[in-house]
């Protein structure tokens, strides 16, 4: 959205408080045919970097994969065969209000809730055409299968509630799906009991939802590494170049005083004993006496 200079700049600051600011997130993985759909029902192909945001639909083919980060840190991993709408998006940081919603028409998501809701002022819920589901700040696969019109939910942190649709749109009866749970809503009818997962499904459920590398992909990055790795090692293992050889003169071999560097503290001399003074001795003939004396002179060590 181009901001406009002037009065409507003006609006804009103005509404900016009276509203929450709509939030945007931004395309991290696309793994294989991914295509996202505006308001207007124009579809373009998704791109790793592209911005996605209000009224936007995320559609992922079989085998194709998209991780949103959105601008507020929550996480939205769309699995394959997917079709999941962020019907709203809004973080008021004036107010603290936080309002979200997204439509799974079909497929799967991972959601990794890193804001905190309460429920009432503040919502983040996952909607299917047959039931709703609403979450504090959680980690949770979301469900919906278009053939049998079941809502699904599994939970990974956290928990969440999930309630059924009723054809005139009112919400029935609602269970809460903990940690290491799951539950199933079929149209008109109450959400089933949730029940406890053993850990090798949750494991395999947990690695399975989040759009990432593949093996493949990470065995070709590991081998390109492994590659420039040993690149580099051949070059600093390289044996030096021989040293050319070139004519000498007189010059070259005799010895030369090295310039000292510009502000370097000239270097002393080596020291060099003095040479020892041999004594000098003056004899005084005394003539009354007939004695001589001797005079020497003292010279330090």
């Amino acid at each position: 959205m181009k901001m406009l200079l002037g009065v409507s700049a003006v609006l804009s600051l103005v509404s900016a408080t009276a509203w929450a600011e709509p939030m945007y997130g931004v395309l991290m993985v696309v793994k294989g045919s991914v295509k996202v759909q505006n308001v207007n029902k124009q579809l373009t192909e998704a791109k790793v970097g592209g911005k996605v945001g209000e009224g936007d639909t995320v559609i992922t083919a079989a085998d194709s994969r998209a991780k949103i980060v959105m601008s507020d840190r929550n996480v939205i991993n769309v699995n394959p065969d997917t079709q999941i709408q962020i019907a709203k998006y809004e973080n008021d940081a004036a107010s603290g209000k936080k309002n979200v919603e997204m439509n799974l028409l079909q497929g799967k998501v991972r959601n990794n809730v890193e804001q905190t809701y309460d429920g009432e002022k503040n919502k983040f819920l996952i909607k299917t055409p047959t039931a709703v589901a609403g979450v504090r700040g959680t980690q949770f696969l979301a469900g919906f299968d278009i053939k049998t019109k079941m809502t699904s939910i599994v939970t990974f942190k956290g928990a969440v509630t999930l309630a059924s649709v009723g054809a005139n749109g009112t919400l029935g009866p609602s269970v809460t799906v903990k940690k290491g749970q799951m539950t199933t809503a079929a149209p008109d009818k109450a959400p089933e009991p949730p029940k406890n997962l053993p850990k090798e499904d949750m494991k395999k459920m947990d690695g399975e939802s989040v759009a990432s590398m593949s093996t493949k992909d990470q065995k070709t990055e590991s081998g390109e590494q492994k590659r420039d790795m040993a690149s580099e090692g051949e070059a600093k293992t390289a044996p030096p170049e021989e040293p050319k050889m070139r004519m000498t003169d007189k010059g070259d071999l005799d010895p030369k005083p090295i310039p000292a560097a510009v502000g370097a503290t000239p270097t002393p001399p080596p020291s060099v004993a003095p040479p020892k003074i041999q004594p000098t001795v003056t004899p005084i003939q005394n003539r009354n006496t007939n004695t001589k004396l001797n005079i020497v002179p003292i010279v330090p060590n």
